[in-house]
């Protein structure tokens, strides 16, 4: 190191340090507030999906309860309360025929497996969907109208768990008649809530059962019983509340545990959830990151020792070269390496005094190249800002089940942003450029039936070779300034005709336009070396005075249609664009 100075490794190694603490201690903090918020928001997801669960299921109910009522209103079941029992056989067969395609008819428009029943006391006569289970007097007196009870029941599935609640009439909600006309009984089989269990348990990742303190819990088929047992014994203990989240340990692990009351069944739906599978993708986050760390330092520390070697080493021996040759040691050379990449440099010095042309045409390459990537970044910053609008587009459209205009809409989309990615050429015929405003003004057109657009180019001027994305941003301009404040139809006119010395393309609207102090104003923003604003508007007049010269650029005046004109002019022989 000459003069004591730290060389560039040793500077590269601090750097690299100096970033990288830094960044793990600003991680870390972030990550526990990030941490803690995670928790909190994935606590009311989890708490939201049961209340849609429970919601779901409380629908279902009160809709079979409903049915009870659609079927006592019938006029074929008031007559079942005043048939005689001694009614003639046929006559008695058809009716509860009839009575009983009604009942099927009406069982099958739930979701859910269910059972209806009707019985009249007087006559004696039942009407059932389940033909295994024996209706009669002493079945109805323990009928209950007020909640869903829980209890056995026979079906052709044998003997199962089921909830059933009876409608007695005449309809009394706060006491039982003394003598009832009829019964009309719904009961639906636990297995459609140990079907919605299984469903819910799939997208949760716990272990979740529906509790009842007076019954055995409802679970599902695969779910351990032992567990559910120790879960049901620990949620029977915790104080309830009509919902609700709780932290517990349960076997020596964290749990999360979700629950909420049904307001039909009087049930509880709990949810069992390890809070390590609830945390999994803050912890995997974690260790990415640390890992990422790792692998930077260690990327680091190569780094800096390669370039030790292939750079530091050849500069000390450049620096003795430039010394000796002060010192009037002319004859000093660099040794030449050909695996070495400074060799072109060691080369130059050794004959600089016989390279300056070659100096000069390297500058000059140096500034072609300079403005070509100023060309290619002023043109990647012409992007389209409606994004986010297309978006929401479609998933209206979605919503309204409007399928062609989806196909339609995406078509127009992807065919817009399959032109404006394409990068690998920067040149595009004017077809190619009409049919990229076309797509854009289409699919503004889909979103807003008061625009309206035509085309007067001169013929011939479509196989004009011109760079990409330059009248594009043109229209962009007017609909996204000239469309905002006008009311009524909003009305685009593009043409395109040869000039004397070149071509003029105009781009005219019917929007607000411009107050002449504005349109000076925007017309000197355009000569600056920056965009002070209309950015878009800026990059393409940069770019057709890099491309076509000086005297090519934007021409911006007030339009007949009453809005603003704005005229690309391209300067391909002597002359001036009035810009």
């Amino acid at each position: 190191m000459p003069g004591g100075r730290v060389n560039i490794f040793t500077k590269v190694m601090i750097v690299i340090v100096l970033m990288l603490v830094p960044i793990v201690m600003m991680y870390n903090s972030s990550n526990k507030i990030s941490t803690g918020v995670v928790e909190r928001e994935l606590l009311q997801v989890n708490l939201n999906r049961l209340r849609f669960f429970v919601d779901q299921m409380d629908t279902e109910v009160d809709r079979l309860w409903r049915a009870a009522f659609v079927i006592a209103r019938e006029p074929d079941v008031v007559q079942l309360q005043f048939r005689s029992s001694i009614a003639p056989t046929y006559s008695s067969l058809e009716a509860k025929k009839l009575l009983l395609e009604k009942l099927d008819m009406q069982s099958t428009t739930f979701a859910w497996s269910n059972k209806l029943t009707i019985y009249s006391p007087s006559s004696g006569v039942a009407v059932s969907t389940n033909l295994q289970q024996q209706y009669d007097e002493a079945y109805f007196a323990n009928a209950v109208q007020d909640y869903w009870d829980y209890r056995a029941i026979q079906t052709e599935r044998g003997e199962e768990q089921a909830f059933v609640r009876h409608l007695i009439l005449p309809f009394t909600p706060l006491s039982k008649p003394k003598n009832p006309n009829l019964y009309v009984e719904v009961t639906f089989s636990s297995d459609n809530l140990v079907n919605m269990l299984e469903r819910f348990m799939a997208g949760s990742g716990g272990m979740p059962f529906l509790y009842h303190p007076d019954f055995e819990p409802i679970k599902t088929r695969d779910s351990d019983q032992k567990l559910i047992e120790e879960m049901t014994g620990q949620f029977a203990g915790m104080r309830h509340f009509e919902e609700g989240s709780v932290k517990i340990t349960f076997h020596d692990e964290p749990y999360l545990v979700n629950y909420a009351a049904s307001a039909a069944l009087d049930w509880y739906l709990v949810d069992f959830v390890p809070l390590k599978k609830v945390l999994q993708p803050i912890d995997q986050s974690k260790q990415i990151f640390y890992g990422a760390g790792l692998l930077v330092l260690l990327l680091g520390v190569a780094s800096a020792a390669l370039l030790y070697r292939n750079v530091q080493r050849p500069i000390y021996d450049l620096i003795r070269a430039v010394r000796s040759l002060r010192r009037g040691e002319y004859g000093h050379r660099i040794e030449r390496d050909p695996r070495n990449e400074f060799q072109y440099l060691i080369e130059q010095f050794n004959l600089m005094s016989d390279e300056i042309r070659t100096l000069i045409d390297k500058v000059y390459r140096e500034e072609l190249r300079a403005k070509e990537s100023s060309l290619k970044h002023l043109q990647a910053q012409i992007n389209p800002h409606f994004l986010y609008n297309n978006f929401a587009y479609i998933q209206s459209m979605a919503q309204l089940d409007r399928t062609k205009a989806i196909v339609a809409f995406t078509q127009h989309l992807s065919q817009y942003y399959r032109y404006t990615t394409r990068t690998e050429q920067q040149l595009t015929l004017l077809s190619e450029e009409m049919d990229l405003i076309r797509n854009y003004l289409e699919i503004h057109k889909m979103q807003s039936e008061r625009l309206r657009y035509d085309e007067h180019l001169e013929e011939g001027l479509m196989q004009l070779l011109m760079p990409r994305l330059l009248l594009q941003p043109l229209v962009e301009n007017a609909i996204v300034h000239g469309m905002e404040g006008k009311k009524g139809e909003f009305h685009i006119v593009i043409t395109g005709s040869r000039t004397a010395s070149g071509y003029a393309f105009m781009v005219d609207d019917n929007g607000c336009g411009l107050r002449p102090d504005k349109l000076e104003s925007l017309r000197a923003s355009l000569q600056q070396s920056s965009a002070a604003n209309s950015l878009g508007l800026w990059n393409v007049h940069q770019r057709l005075r890099h491309y076509f010269g000086p005297a090519s650029g934007l021409h911006l005046d007030h339009s007949v249609l009453g809005g603003l004109r704005v005229g690309l002019i391209i300067v391909t022989e002597g002359g001036d664009s009035h810009v």
